[in-house]
């Protein structure tokens, strides 16, 4: 899928803003702990987020997330891969995340704060 084409299937208003994504990935057994991976946001939305990042994450995955904007309290949410393709300015990697409605997350207030940038 070309630039152009993940832009199209956009339905609503993105934010160009770097914030600092904190990735956690899920330990493969109860008995040790998952590893974090920080990775910075290239724009976002009210349902989604691209950001960088230095290996590739397979799409459909799906993960925590906590996200600091510096100033607001840290938000945590659950999201899934949607798509990954080379970053054309480096040798790392864009993921497209669709983030989830899902209790126990911030997620209604990822939305107002993402609406009220918007204002």
């Amino acid at each position: 899928m070309t630039t152009s084409q993940v832009h199209e299937h956009r339905v609503e208003s993105r934010l160009e803003l770097e914030a600092t994504i904190f990735v956690e990935l899920l330990a493969s057994d109860s008995h040790s702990e998952g590893t974090i991976i920080m990775c910075n946001s290239l724009d976002l939305s009210a349902n989604g987020l691209q950001v960088v990042v230095d290996d590739q994450i397979p799409a459909g995955s799906i993960f925590r997330l906590c996200i600091d904007l510096k100033t607001a309290e840290p938000i945590f949410l659950v999201a899934e891969v949607m798509w990954l393709r080379p970053d054309p300015e480096s040798d790392s990697y864009r993921i497209g995340f669709l983030l989830f409605e899902s209790d126990d997350t911030d997620i209604h207030r990822w939305k107002q704060l993402v609406a009220d940038m918007l204002g």
